[in-house]
C-alpha cells in the first residue's frame, strides 16, 4: 500500500528580505506547486516570536514529493524563493503518512 508522504521544511528569512518581496515570492512558488502533479496540500506558517517558518507540504508519493524537489532546483520562480532564505538553516525532512483525516480546503 502507497502512502502519502509529508514534507517538512523548516528555514529562516534571509536578514536583507523584505516582507513584500517574501510574499510575492511565496504567492509565485504556491502557483508553482498547484501546477505540480501530486502536490496536494501546502501549509506555510512562521513561529510569531522568530523569524522561523515551517512549510509542510503533502505529496500523494515519496516518487512525486523528489520530482518536485528536483524541479524546485531547476525552476527560476523557486530559485527567486530560495534567494530569500538563509541558506544554513534549512532543514528538509520527509515523512510517511500513518494516519490522516480528510482536510477540507
Amino acid at each position: 500500500m502507497m502512502s502519502n508522504v509529508i514534507e517538512i521544511v523548516n528555514f529562516k528569512l534571509a536578514e536583507t528580505t523584505q516582507a513584500a518581496d517574501f510574499t510575492a515570492a511565496n504567492d509565485a512558488l504556491q502557483q508553482f506547486l498547484n501546477n505540480q502533479t501530486g502536490v496536494l496540500y501546502r501549509s506555510l506558517a512562521k513561529q510569531q516570536s522568530d523569524n522561523i517558518y515551517v512549510d509542510v507540504v503533502y505529496f500523494a508519493t515519496m516518487a512525486d514529493a523528489k520530482r518536485v524537489q528536483d524541479a524546485f532546483y531547476e525552476n527560476e520562480i523557486c530559485q527567486q524563493f530560495a534567494k530569500l532564505i538563509e541558506k544554513e538553516s534549512v532543514i528538509l525532512e520527509h515523512y510517511d503518512v500513518v494516519s490522516q483525516t480528510p482536510c477540507d480546503a
